[in-house]
C-alpha cells in the first residue's frame, strides 16, 4: 500500500494587459477599475493587472475629463493571458454659452476676451464656444463704449457644461462739468436729441454726452453774454472738467431820433 501520496496545488494566475492612448500617444493615470487592485496607466498609457484562472468581470477605464473607446471590456473565466486589450480616449468637451442684452435685446458684436478664439456675440446677442475637460479661464465681454455687468466670469478646472452666463451691457458716458458765471444760464447741445442743462444758483453746470460724442455747447441767457460764446467737441472718451463761462450784463445804447 501507498499512502500519503499528496499534492499541493498552486491556482494559475494570468495577465491582462493592454495600454490606453490618446492623440496617439499614451495616457498616464487612467484607472482600469475592475481589474484586482484597480492598476493605473503608466507614463506609456500601459496597464497590467493579475487575474486568477477562472476570473470573470468587466474592466472599465476612467480619468476625469476623457471618454473611452471602447468604455468597457468583459472577461469571462479567464484562463489563460489577455493581452492587446487597448482603449482609445477622447478627451471631453462643454459648451460655455450666454447672452449679452443691453435695453432688453440682444447686443451683437460684443467681444468675448478670455473664451478660446474670442467669441463676438451674435445678431441676438448670443455667444457660444467650446472648451477642453479641464480648462479654466476669465470670460471678459468688451465692446467699445458699453461696460457691462458683471464685468467678467470666472471658470475654473470645467468638467461639466458651465450654467449660462449672461451679461447686461451700459453705454459709457462721460460728463462735462464747469460753471458758466451766472444762475440760470441754459446750456445746449444735441446728443442725439436736442438737450439742455441749466446752471444752479452758483452757476455750476454738469450734463452727461454719449461716448465718442463730437458736438458744440452754446450758453446763453436773456441780458447777458458769454465768453466764449459756446464750446466745440471732438470724440469724447473721457471726462471734461473746467469747461468755465465768463459773462457780463448786456448793454444797450438808447436809441436817438432826430
Amino acid at each position: 500500500s501507498q499512502t500519503g501520496k499528496n499534492h499541493t496545488a498552486t491556482l494559475n494566475q494570468y495577465t491582462v494587459t493592454g495600454q490606453v492612448t490618446w492623440n496617439g500617444a499614451g495616457l498616464t493615470g487612467v484607472v482600469m477599475s475592475g481589474l484586482p487592485g484597480s492598476p493605473a496607466t503608466d507614463s506609456s498609457g500601459i496597464y497590467t493587472g493579475t487575474v486568477d484562472a477562472g476570473w470573470s468581470g468587466t474592466v472599465t477605464p476612467s480619468k476625469a475629463g476623457y471618454s473611452f473607446s471602447p468604455a468597457s471590456l468583459s472577461y469571462t473565466n479567464v484562463l489563460a493571458s489577455q493581452t492587446g486589450k487597448n482603449h482609445t480616449a477622447t478627451l471631453n468637451q462643454y459648451t460655455v454659452t450666454g447672452q449679452v442684452t443691453w435695453n432688453g435685446a440682444g447686443l451683437t458684436g460684443v467681444v468675448m476676451s478670455g473664451l478660446p478664439g474670442s467669441p463676438a456675440t451674435d445678431a441676438a446677442g448670443n455667444y457660444a464656444v467650446t472648451v477642453n475637460a479641464g480648462w479654466s479661464g476669465t470670460a471678459v465681454p468688451v465692446k467699445e463704449g458699453y461696460s457691462f455687468n458683471p464685468p467678467s466670469c470666472n471658470y475654473s478646472n470645467v468638467s461639466a457644461v458651465p450654467t449660462p452666463q449672461d451679461y447686461t451691457a451700459s453705454p459709457v458716458t462721460f460728463s462735462i462739468t464747469g460753471n458758466a458765471g451766472v444762475s440760470g444760464a441754459a446750456l445746449s447741445f444735441q446728443d442725439g436729441t436736442q438737450k439742455t442743462a441749466t446752471a444752479d444758483g452758483s452757476g455750476n453746470y454738469s450734463f452727461t454726452v454719449s461716448y465718442n460724442w463730437s458736438g458744440t455747447v452754446t450758453v446763453s441767457k436773456p441780458g447777458y453774454l458769454f465768453t466764449p460764446a459756446g464750446r466745440s467737441y471732438s470724440n469724447v472718451t473721457s471726462n471734461q472738467t473746467g469747461q468755465n463761462y465768463s459773462c457780463r450784463r448786456a448793454t444797450y445804447l438808447p436809441l436817438v431820433f432826430r
